[in-house]
C-alpha cells in the first residue's frame, strides 16, 4: 500500500536529491539528530486546553514550545518562565503532534537514505503510541471525542502522521516491519479511525482532517473501499472541495483557515490520485486554484489580512507559506505562484535571517513565526517528496488588484501595490466568520489605516469583542452586531488608475439593508455607505483608524448605549465621549505613522445629524487598547461619504452635494465623482484640460435599496388556558452527547411540565440519572474556557421570551437548601429572575421555576420557552451531555456553553382567564 507516492516516485525522488533538495534533506536530518540522541518520551497523559495553559499571564502571548522541557515554559515577549499543570497540559498538545511529525521525518528519510537510526526512531514512536493509545481517556474534550488530545481534529492530524510514517517504513519492503505494522493497526489505527469516524463536523475546516485521516487509515487497514467511500460521502472529500472550497479556490472561512484546510485537502487529493481514484477535473482545478488564492489578498507588507477568526498580522515570509507554493507548482504551472515564491526567496536585506523553526513544528498545527529570509532548505518533508527539482525563472512580486467573487472580497491596489484598499462584502464565513459585511480595509505599506484585528485566543473573554461588528469598520443597526448574512456584489471595474467596487447586504438587521461603494484613484479613495430600513433605525459606523479629529467639536463624557449581548461588543468599550454634529458638516481626520512617515486625511460628511464618539476598546490581540471613532446616525434612510487621501497633495478640499463629490487637489487638478445609471462617472480637470472615466462592471440591476423582508416559517403555538399544562419527556432522542452515548451515560432522562395559572408561567422538571449529582458551587471559577462554570455541572437552562422581553438562566440547585441559583444568560434581557425550588431524590432531583407574566391582552400573548437539562458525572471536568426540549438526534454538546438558538424555542400562546 502507498498513501502519497508510488514506489517509482520514491525511487525517482531519492535520485533527485540534488544540491537544492539535498540541502533540504540534510536540514531535516540535522533537526532529527538532536532528537535521536535522547530516549523517546511519550507522555502518559492527554493534552488539556485551558484559559491559562500555554499563555503568558503578563501579556497573553503564546509561550514557547520546547519539546525537551515539559516543566518550564518561557515567554518570548517578557522572558518569564512559568510552570504548572495547566501549562504542562497545553504543552502535551504540541508535543504529541511534534512527536508524530518527527516519526514522519525519520520514516521519510529512512525511505530515501536508509539510515538505520531513522528507522529505529520511527519504529519506537509507533510502538510506544500503539502500547499507550487505549490508556488515554476519551473524556472532558472540547470539540469531539479524542484520546491523546481534547479535540477530534487534532487526533485526526496525529493519526494521519502516524499512518504516513508506517506507510513509509513498510514501503521499503523490509519484512522486519510486518510485526510493527500489525501491532499499530490493531492497537492504534483501528480504534482511532473508529473514534474519528464518529464525529462528522460537516462543512468545517476540521472535517477536512477527519476525512484525510480516515482515508489514510482505511487504506492501511486494507479497506480501500472505505477510503473511496470517503471521497463521495455527504461530508467527504468531494463535498468539501465542491462546497467548502468556493469557485474561486478560496476556503469559505477566510485566508487563515484556507491555509489550514487546504493542507488537509492536499492530503486527501494526493491520496485519491495515488490510490488510482482521482476526483473530477472540475474539483481538482478548484483545488489547484487554492494554492494562489490566499496570496491574492495579501497586504503590501507581505502579511495576511486578519479577516474572520485569524491571528493578527501573520507574515507570509515563513516556511509554511512557501511550501504550498512549491506544492502548487509541482502540480501545475502558475506564473503567479512562481512570482510569489521568488518574492519569498529573494535575499532582501530588510528581511532578517532567522532559524526556520522546523525543529519545533507540530505536524500541520503550526505556530506562526516572524518574517524571515527563506530558501528551499527551510521547507518541510512534503516539499522534500513533491517539490520540483528546479524552479522556473520568475520575477518577484505579488498579484495586483483582484476580485474573489466566491469569497466576496475585492482588493484595489495603488502606488505599484504599496496602497491597498479592500471591501469585504460576501460570504459570511460560517462559524469562524465575523458579522462584518461591508468591512473596509486600507493600508499604505506597513501602515494599516483601516484594519481588521482578527481574533485572539478562543478561551479568552475578548474573543467576543473580536467577533462583534463594533470591532470592525462595518455598519451595525440598533446597537447589535449584524445578522450572519452574505453580501452581494453589485459592481466591480478596475482600470488601474481608477476602479470601483459596490456591494449590498440585505438584512444586517431585520428590515435593514446596507450598501457600500469604494472608488480607488491613484492617490485617494472614495467611500460611500448608504442604508435603508422599514423603521427609524440607529446606524453605527466604527472607524478603527489611528487618526485624530481636526474639526473643532464640543466633546462631553457620555455612555455609549448598545446591545447587551457580549458579541455586540459594547461591554468592551471605555473612555466614551460624544459630540453632536449638524447635517452635512464636513469632518476632517488626520493621521501620521511613525517611523514610516505615512500620512492620511479623511474628510467625512453625513446627510443627516450625527453623533461622533471617541472610544477605547481592545486593540489587536496582545496589544492593549486603542482609540477609535464611531459615527452614529438615525433614520429610515441615510448616507455617509468619506474621502481618504494618502498623498500629501491630494484632496486638499472636498465638497459633498446631492449630485456627487468634488475633490480638489493641491495643484490645478480636481475631480467630480457621480453615480450614473450604468456605473460611476469621474470627470477629471487638469488645468484647462477635461477628461472623464466611466466605471461599469454592473453585476446586478442598478435598483434602489429596499428593506429586507423576513420569511422564516414559525410553528403554530400551543395554546394554554389558565390551569393548563404541557407535559414533556426527554430521553435518548433528545440527548446531546459528548464522548459517551446516551446509553453509555446511564440513560439519563427527565419529565417535565410547563404550566400557566393566569399570572405565572412555571417549569417543573424531574431529572433521573444513575450517578451522583454534581452541583457547581456559587463563586466557582471555570479555568478551562470563557463559559460560565455552572454549565459543567448538573442543572437546568431555562429560556423565556415574553413579547419583546426575554430571560435566560442556568439554574443550579443549592445543596442543603430548598432554592436554586439562577445565573443569567447574556443577551436575554427584560424578564426578572425566576423564583425557584428544588428537592433531591435517591435517583435524581426535581426543580421548579416560575416567571411572572404581565397582564395579557384580550387575545392572549405569544411566548416561547426553552428547557435544557445539563448532566455530568463525578470526576469529570466538563459536562457529559444535555437533554434538550425539542432536541434532535445526533447532536453533540461541544462548544454550546449556556447559549440556545432562539429559533429552537417552543412557541406557546397564553390565553387570559376568561377564555375557556
Amino acid at each position: 500500500m502507498t498513501l502519497l507516492l508510488s514506489p517509482d516516485g520514491w525511487t525517482r525522488r531519492a535520485h533527485e536529491l540534488d544540491d537544492s533538495l539535498g540541502a533540504l534533506a540534510d536540514g531535516i536530518a540535522r533537526d532529527l539528530d538532536e532528537v535521536l540522541v535522547r530516549p523517546v518520551y511519550v507522555p502518559a497523559d492527554k493534552a488539556l486546553l485551558s484559559r491559562d495553559g500555554g499563555r503568558c499571564p503578563r501579556d497573553g502571548s503564546l509561550l514557547e514550545f520546547d519539546p525537551f522541557d515539559e516543566l518550564r515554559h518561557r515567554c518570548a515577549v517578557c522572558g518569564g518562565v512559568y510552570e504548572g499543570e495547566l501549562h504542562r497540559g497545553f504543552w502535551r498538545y504540541w508535543y504529541h503532534l511534534w512527536l508524530a511529525e518527527r516519526a514522519v521525518h525519520a520514516a521519510v528519510l529512512y525511505r530515501l537514505r536508509r539510515d538505520d537510526r531513522h528507522a529505529a526512531f520511527a519504529s519506537t514512536v509507533l510502538t510506544e503510541y500503539a502500547a499507550r493509545y487505549l490508556d488515554y481517556p476519551n473524556r472532558d474534550n472540547v470539540l469531539g471525542p479524542s484520546r491523546p488530545f481534547f479535540s477530534t481534529y487534532l487526533e485526526s492530524i496525529w493519526l494521519l502522521q502516524l499512518c504516513i510514517a508506517l506507510d513509509a517504513l513498510e514501503g521499503t519492503g523490509d519484512a522486519g516491519f510486518a510485526p510493527l505494522g500489525a501491532r499499530v493497526r490493531e492497537r492504534l489505527i483501528e480504534p482511532s479511525v473508529a473514534l474519528v469516524g464518529m464525529y462528522d463536523e460537516g462543512m468545517s475546516n476540521r472535517q477536512v482532517w477527519n476525512v484525510a485521516a480516515q482515508m489514510a487509515a482505511w487504506r492501511l487497514l486494507d479497506r480501500p473501499d472505505e477510503a473511496v467511500r470517503l471521497q463521495h460521502a455527504p461530508h467527504g472529500l468531494g463535498f468539501l472541495l465542491s462546497s467548502a472550497l468556493l469557485p474561486d479556490g478560496t476556503w469559505y472561512e477566510g485566508e487563515n483557515y484556507h491555509m489550514f484546510a487546504h493542507r488537509g485537502l492536499w492530503y486527501g487529493v494526493t491520496m485519491a490520485e495515488a490510490g488510482g481514484v482521482p476526483l473530477l477535473d472540475s474539483l481538482t482545478a478548484r483545488f489547484d486554484a487554492g494554492f494562489i488564492a490566499p496570496f491574492l489578498t495579501a497586504l503590501p507588507d507581505m502579511t495576511l489580512p486578519s479577516r474572520r477568526d485569524s491571528q493578527y498580522a501573520i507574515s507570509l515570509r515563513q516556511p509554511r507559506f512557501a511550501e504550498p507554493c512549491e506544492l502548487g507548482l509541482a502540480r501545475h504551472d502558475d506564473a503567479r505562484l512562481a512570482s510569489v515564491l521568488a518574492t519569498l526567496y529573494e535575499g532582501s536585506p530588510d528581511v532578517p535571517l532567522r532559524a526556520n523553526g522546523r525543529a519545533r513544528t507540530s505536524a500541520d498545527v503550526e505556530r506562526n513565526l516572524p518574517a524571515m529570509r527563506l530558501s528551499r532548505a527551510d521547507l518541510g518533508w512534503r516539499a522534500l517528496l513533491f517539490a520540483r527539482p528546479e524552479l522556473p525563472a520568475a520575477r518577484p512580486g505579488l498579484p495586483g488588484s483582484t476580485l474573489l467573487e466566491g469569497q466576496g472580497i475585492a482588493v484595489l491596489r495603488r502606488e505599484r501595490g504599496r496602497v491597498y484598499a479592500a471591501l469585504d462584502y460576501g460570504h459570511s464565513g460560517g462559524g469562524h466568520g465575523h458579522p462584518d459585511r461591508l468591512n473596509l480595509l486600507l493600508a499604505d505599506g506597513a501602515t494599516r489605516w483601516l484594519d481588521d484585528m482578527g481574533t485572539g485566543s478562543y478561551v479568552e473573554r475578548t474573543l467576543h469583542w473580536y467577533r462583534s461588528t463594533l470591532a470592525h469598520n462595518a455598519p451595525l443597526a440598533d446597537g447589535h452586531s449584524q445578522a450572519r448574512v452574505d453580501g452581494t456584489l453589485v459592481a466591480y471595474d478596475e482600470r488601474g488608475g481608477a476602479g470601483w467596487v459596490r456591494a449590498n447586504v440585505s438584512g444586517i438587521a431585520a428590515g435593514v439593508d446596507a450598501q457600500r461603494t469604494i472608488v480607488a484613484m491613484p492617490d485617494h479613495l472614495i467611500d460611500e455607505l448608504v442604508w435603508s430600513a422599514d423603521r427609524d433605525t440607529t446606524i453605527d459606523l466604527p472607524v478603527h483608524a489611528p487618526v485624530e479629529l481636526r474639526t473643532p467639536a464640543t466633546w462631553e463624557p457620555a455612555s455609549l448605549s448598545g446591545g447587551g449581548d457580549l458579541e455586540d461588543g459594547f461591554e468592551f468599550v471605555a473612555s466614551a465621549a460624544r459630540a453632536h454634529v449638524p447635517p452635512a458638516t464636513t469632518m476632517v481626520l488626520t493621521g501620521e505613522s511613525q517611523p514610516s512617515g505615512a500620512t492620511v486625511r479623511a474628510i467625512v460628511s453625513a446627510d443627516g445629524p450625527t453623533e461622533w464618539w471617541r472610544l477605547e476598546a481592545p486593540s489587536a490581540p496582545g496589544s492593549g487598547t486603542h482609540a477609535f471613532h464611531l459615527i452614529r446616525m438615525q433614520g429610515r434612510v441615510g448616507r455617509v461619504r468619506t474621502v481618504w487621501a494618502w498623498a500629501p497633495d491630494a484632496a486638499h478640499s472636498v465638497s459633498f452635494d446631492a449630485n456627487g463629490i468634488t475633490v480638489q487637489h493641491a495643484v490645478s487638478r480636481s475631480e467630480l465623482h457621480s453615480e450614473t445609471s450604468t456605473g460611476w462617472h469621474i470627470e477629471l480637470h487638469a488645468g484647462q484640460a477635461v477628461s472623464s472615466i466611466d466605471l461599469g462592471g454592473l453585476r446586478v440591476p442598478a435598483v434602489g435599496m429596499a428593506p429586507s423582508e423576513a420569511a422564516a416559517e414559525v410553528a403554530a403555538p400551543i395554546a394554554l388556558a389558565p390551569d393548563d399544562a404541557l407535559d414533556f419527556t426527554l430521553g435518548e432522542l433528545e440527548y446531546r452527547r459528548s464522548e459517551e452515548s446516551w446509553a453509555e451515560a446511564g440513560a439519563p432522562s427527565a419529565v417535565g411540565t410547563i404550566a400557566w395559572d393566569g399570572h405565572e408561567l412555571s417549569l417543573s422538571v424531574r431529572v433521573t440519572k444513575p450517578e451522583g449529582l454534581v452541583f457547581v458551587p456559587d463563586g466557582a471559577e471555570n479555568p478551562l474556557d470563557n463559559e460560565v462554570p455552572e454549565i459543567n455541572g448538573d442543572g437546568v437552562q431555562f429560556y423565556v421570551e415574553l413579547g419583546d422581553r426575554s430571560g435566560g438562566w442556568t439554574i443550579v440547585p443549592v445543596p442543603d437548601a430548598t432554592h436554586a441559583r439562577a445565573v443569567p444568560v447574556r443577551g436575554w434581557h427584560g424578564v426578572d429572575f425566576p423564583g425557584t425550588r428544588w428537592e433531591q431524590f435517591e435517583d435524581g432531583y426535581e426543580l421548579e421555576a416560575e416567571v411572572e407574566v404581565p397582564d395579557l391582552p384580550a387575545g392572549g400573548m405569544d411566548v416561547r420557552v426553552g428547557v435544557i437539562v445539563n448532566e455530568t458525572a463525578p470526576g469529570r471536568a466538563r459536562r457529559r451531555g444535555q437533554l434538550v426540549l425539542g432536541g434532535r438526534a445526533g447532536e453533540w454538546v461541544y462548544l454550546r456553553g449556556d447559549r440556545h438558538d432562539r429559533d429552537r424555542l417552543l412557541p406557546i400562546r397564553l390565553l387570559p382567564g376568561e377564555v375557556s
